[in-house]
């Protein structure tokens, strides 16, 4: 069975169909390419963005066009491989669209996409900036701008602790994205919801000594939720994703076997798709299945990977909870000294860790003062 066709691509093909002035349709495909990018259909998008890109060589001075073709570009690079190579691009489409006039949807729409890479960045500063920025701007049906900039307030509060503030936020982005008819967003949505559930439900396991079976369920409900989601709208982008969340999952539940597999079977297209930020994390989980299962070699050697990854980059939560698993499986393998080590690190990275959380609260609180999310 085929997936439905998605109505926010219906609407902009309609547009398009009615457009009397050949740079407003033109904009609209650039729009629809950058859709397209986030459907995970990324050879048509790549095939209109080229295409329009040769028609702009006749028309260059066009900066509304220029923006949007930009986005789309930026866009179709981020899904390809996340966070890589999408930055300047992005930054770019941004730059350009402020010098567009009268392009305010435009405008918003390319700070809302900046908010969201200044959080991968880790720029917290730039992105509740661009944030406000976007939602100051935006009108009320500006809804494509308004769900990302709803989203990224949504998780970063989500990452900051306060899940109940995230919550709002998060209706919000659901609220416009419905009223747009964009189901890639909310597959974003769910699929950002389900990785700060289960991150924080493994932070509170490996670092409380919480039981929190009932918070891990949950996760598992949420990812294998994207899973059946995806699948039914016909999104296609960064597949490996739902799987290394469900094998993080699962390794917290204990099912050592089922997340084997999975990690065994994704890992790959997990490095190539641009997550190896979380390399530390998935190998050490690895590690630590292996150990479970009585392969105590295969474990060393994983166990080894995970800690040369962490000398590449990687979000300090992130660490933390790798240096905490890897500390259980060195221990595991009676090796005391590198467990020692590795229990320092995670305890030293978590207290750092909180306390950013918390400046990060009063960062959003400040930069969003009086926004309510149930009126933005």
């Amino acid at each position: 069975m085929s997936a439905p066709r998605s109505r926010a691509l219906a609407q902009l093909e309609a547009a398009i169909h009615r457009a009397t002035n050949p740079v407003e349709a033109q904009c609209l495909r650039a729009e629809r390419a950058g859709l397209l990018a986030r459907q995970g259909q990324l050879e048509r998008a790549r095939s209109a963005v080229d295409e329009l890109a040769a028609q702009l060589a006749w028309q260059p001075n066009n900066p509304t066009l220029r923006a949007w073709l930009t986005l789309a570009e930026g866009l179709h690079g981020y899904y390809s491989v996340i966070g890589r190579e999408a930055q300047p691009t992005l930054e770019l489409a941004y730059s350009i669209a402020k010098t567009a006039k009268g392009a305010v949807r435009l405008q918003a729409t390319t700070a809302a996409w900046l908010a969201n890479l200044a959080f991968a960045n880790d720029d917290m500063p730039r992105m509740a900036a661009l944030i406000r920025e976007a939602l100051d701007s935006a009108a009320p049906e500006h809804h494509g701008a308004r769900a990302r900039a709803t989203l990224v307030a949504g998780y970063a509060y989500h990452f900051a602790g306060s899940a109940d503030m995230a919550q709002h936020w998060y209706e919000a982005s659901r609220r416009h994205a419905i009223a747009e008819g964009d189901e890639s967003h909310l597959s974003a949505l769910m699929h950002n919801q389900a990785w700060m559930r289960a991150s924080q439900a493994r932070m509170a396991l490996l670092f409380d000594g919480a039981d929190n079976a009932s918070a891990v369920t949950h996760a598992l409900m949420g990812a294998e939720s994207i899973g059946h989601y995806d699948a039914g709208i016909g999104t296609a982008s960064l597949g490996s994703l739902v799987p290394m969340l469900r094998a993080q999952v699962l390794t917290a539940q204990g099912r050592w076997a089922e997340a084997l597999a999975l990690f065994n079977a994704n890992f790959k297209s997990a490095m190539d798709e641009g997550l190896q930020r979380i390399a530390p994390c998935l190998l050490a989980d690895r590690a630590w299945c292996e150990l479970n299962l009585g392969r105590a070699d295969a474990a060393r050697s994983l166990a080894a990977a995970a800690d040369h990854a962490l000398r590449e980059p990687c979000d300090l939560d992130d660490s933390a909870m790798a240096h905490a698993r890897l500390a259980q499986t060195c221990a595991g393998l009676h090796d005391q000294d590198a467990a020692a080590r590795h229990r320092a690190s995670a305890a030293q990275q978590i207290v750092t860790h909180r306390e950013q959380q918390r400046h990060l609260r009063a960062l959003l609180d400040r930069s969003l003062e009086g926004l309510d999310p149930a009126r933005c």
